[in-house]
């Protein structure tokens, strides 16, 4: 009985995990690019993922009147 819980609590810990993976791959993340004026207030739907390596690229989550923080990126297909 006690095998038989414990299987269950790690398929319902699975099951909460892989439904927030799926809920993050259908809803894309929102990311702020720079205008004319250079105030990070655009929106866009980028597909791409923050990294340690790939490309450098001026994309914020929030939107500001201030410049974009430069972050490193790659993408997603």
């Amino acid at each position: 009985m006690k095998k038989a819980k414990i299987a269950l609590t790690a398929m319902a810990v699975l099951a909460v995990v892989g439904g927030a993976l799926a809920y993050r791959a259908a809803n894309p993340i929102k990311y702020f690019k720079e205008g004319i004026q250079n105030q990070c207030t655009v929106l866009t739907f980028q597909a791409v993922v923050p990294s340690t390596t790939g490309f450098q690229t001026r994309l914020s989550t929030a939107s500001t009147t201030l410049r974009c923080p430069l972050i490193t990126v790659t993408t997603v297909q």
